[in-house]
C-alpha cells in the first residue's frame, strides 16, 4: 500500500516504523526539519517539508496515487482540512486525528461531511484506559476487545500472589472454573511466549487473556485487593483529564484535581460542578501530600511533562497506598519507567499508531482472516491481535494439534457467539471465530499469517 502521513510527531513516527515494517510506502510532511531527518535516519521514507494543507505538498507526496492518507499533526484543524483536500484529489481513504473535545463530539458529523474513514482522539483512548485500570487495580494494564466483555490484562507478581512457584499447569488445575490464558511473561529483560511447565516467578509480570468476570475471580483466588478506586487524585487539567473526569463523575466517584494554571481551574470547576478542583503545584511533594495523596485510592499524573510525571509517581508510591497510573508521552523512556517499576504507565500516542495501524492491516489483509484489532505490549516486543476467521482461510476446522504454528507465537484464545473459549490442542478454528493471537513475531498481517510453511 502507498501511505501518506501529515505530521512527523511521536504518533507519526512510531505509525510509520510499523507501516514500513508492514511493507508498505510511505511518505511524512511535516513543517519541522529536524523531525523529517531524524525519521529519514531511522527508516526508508519520503520527507517533505511544509504543511499539509498544501495541495502540491501532498501532490507531491504521492498523495494522488495513495490508498490511505493519516493526518496526525498536532493541529486538529490541519488534520480535518488536509483529510479534506486529499477526498477530494484521490480515492485514499482517510484517517484524522482530531483531540479537542468540542470537535470530537461531533466526530461523526465530520466523517459523514469529509468522507473520513475515521477519526482518531488519543486522549479519549488514554482516559478509557485509565478508567478501566481504575477499575481493576491489581492489574497494571486492561485493554478490551471492542464489542465483546474479552480483556487482555497484565499484573506484576508479588510474594503475596498464591501462584509464585507454581507452573501454569498446576494454576489451570487449581481453578478449573476461571477461563484464563496466560499469554505471556516478562522476566527481568526476558520476554516469554510460556508453555504450561512455565513456573511463575515473584516479580514476574504476566499477561493473560480472558472475560472481565474471569479476571476478577483470578484476582480473587490468589487473594490480591481489587476494589475499584473510589477516590481520585488528578494532577494536570489537561484533555486526558476532561475526558477522565467526565467519566469518573458520571459513574460516581469522587474526583479531586491540581493544577498550577488558574484559567484551567475555572474552567473544569465550571464544567464539573462535583470535581473538587484545587489551583497549586501537582509535582510539589508536601503539596499534593496536604491536599489528599495519603487519602486517594488512586493518584493519576496527567501534566504536559513526562519528567514530572514520573517523578511524582515515584513519590507517590513510595509515600501512598493509592494506585498509581502514569501518562507518558514519550516511548524512549521505556527503560527508566521499567528501571522505577512504576505500577501502571499509559502511553496515549502508541495506542493512537497502534489503532491506525491495526486499521491500516484490516484493509490490506490477505485471504482468510482480517485483524480486528492490534495491541502492542512490553515496550513493542509482543504483538496482540484478533483476527476473523472468514471461509477463506485454509486452516478452518483443522484441531490447533495438527496445525504448524510459527515459532514463538500462540493462539491465545477463541470468541465464538459471544463465548470466549480457551483454546486446546482439540480446539478448532471456525468460520467468523474472532482468533486471539500473540506473538514476538512482526508484521503477521492476517490470520493466514500464523501458520509455518
Amino acid at each position: 500500500m502507498n501511505a501518506v502521513i501529515v505530521g512527523c510527531g511521536k504518533v507519526g513516527s512510531e505509525l510509520a516504523k510499523t507501516l514500513v515494517n508492514d511493507g508498505h510506502n510511505v511518505s511524512i510532511i511535516d513543517n519541522s526539519q529536524r523531525s523529517l531527518d531524524s525519521i529519514s535516519e531511522e527508516l526508508d521514507v519520503m520527507t517533505i517539508l511544509g504543511n499539509g494543507t498544501n495541495l502540491e505538498l501532498l501532490k507531491e507526496a504521492g498523495v494522488e496515487n495513495a490508498d490511505i492518507f493519516i493526518a496526525v499533526s498536532t493541529s486538529d484543524e490541519v488534520n480535518l482540512l488536509s483529510c479534506l483536500i486529499a477526498k477530494q484529489v484521490s480515492k485514499c481513504e482517510t484517517i484524522a486525528r482530531v483531540r479537542d473535545p468540542i470537535y470530537f463530539r461531533q466526530a461523526n458529523f465530520f466523517k459523514a461531511q469529509l468522507g473520513l474513514s475515521k477519526i482518531i482522539n488519543p486522549e479519549f483512548l488514554a482516559a478509557a484506559e485509565i478508567y478501566n485500570i481504575l477499575q481493576f487495580p491489581a492489574l497494571s494494564r486492561i485493554d478490551v476487545f471492542e464489542g465483546t466483555n474479552v480483556v487482555i490484562s497484565t499484573m506484576h507478581v508479588t510474594a503475596d500472589y498464591k501462584m509464585v512457584g507454581k507452573s501454569l499447569q498446576q494454576i489451570r488445575k487449581e481453578t478449573p472454573d476461571i477461563k484464563a490464558l496466560v499469554c505471556a511473561a516478562v522476566r527481568g529483560d526476558e520476554v516469554i511466549i510460556p508453555a504450561g511447565n512455565f513456573v511463575v516467578n515473584e516479580g514476574d509480570d504476566i499477561t493473560m487473556v480472558a472475560t472481565r468476570s474471569d479476571i476478577r475471580a483470578f484476582i480473587k483466588a490468589e487473594g490480591i485487593p481489587n476494589t475499584p478506586a473510589e477516590n481520585i487524585l488528578i494532577v494536570g487539567g489537561g484533555t486526558i483529564a476532561y475526558y477522565l473526569t467526565e467519566k469518573l463523575l458520571s459513574r460516581g466517584r469522587n474526583v479531586r484535581l491540581i493544577d498550577r494554571d488558574e484559567k484551567k481551574c475555572i474552567d473544569f470547576s465550571e464544567r464539573f460542578e462535583d470535581c473538587e478542583v484545587i489551583k497549586g503545584d501537582g509535582t510539589d511533594r508536601k503539596f499534593i501530600m496536604k491536599h489528599g495523596l495519603s487519602m486517594a485510592d488512586a493518584f493519576v499524573p496527567l501534566t504536559g511533562i513526562d519528567e514530572e510525571n514520573i517523578v511524582i509517581a515515584t513519590y507517590a508510591k513510595n509515600n501512598s497506598k493509592a494506585k498509581i497510573i502514569t501518562k507518558v508521552t514519550r516511548t524512549d523512556m521505556s527503560d527508566l519507567i521499567q528501571t522505577l517499576k512504576l505500577d501502571s504507565v499509559v502511553f496515549p500516542k502508541v495506542m493512537c499508531a497502534d489503532i491506525i495501524a491495526q486499521y491500516v492491516r484490516a484493509r490490506n489483509a490477505g485471504a482468510g482472516g482480517n485483524v480486528a484489532t492490534l495491541f502492542r505490549y512490553l515496550d513493542n516486543r509482543i504483538e496482540i491481535a484478533e483476527y476473523k476467521a472468514t471461509s477463506e482461510f485454509k486452516y478452518l476446522n483443522v484441531p490447533f494439534m495438527e496445525l504448524n504454528l510459527k515459532k514463538n507465537l500462540i493462539i491465545a484464545g477463541l470468541i465464538r457467539g459471544g463465548a470466549f473459549v480457551v483454546p486446546s490442542g482439540k480446539n478448532m478454528i471456525k468460520e467468523n471465530d474472532s482468533v486471539i493471537i500473540v506473538t514476538t513475531n512482526k508484521g503477521i498481517t492476517s490470520l493466514g499469517g500464523i501458520v509455518a510453511g
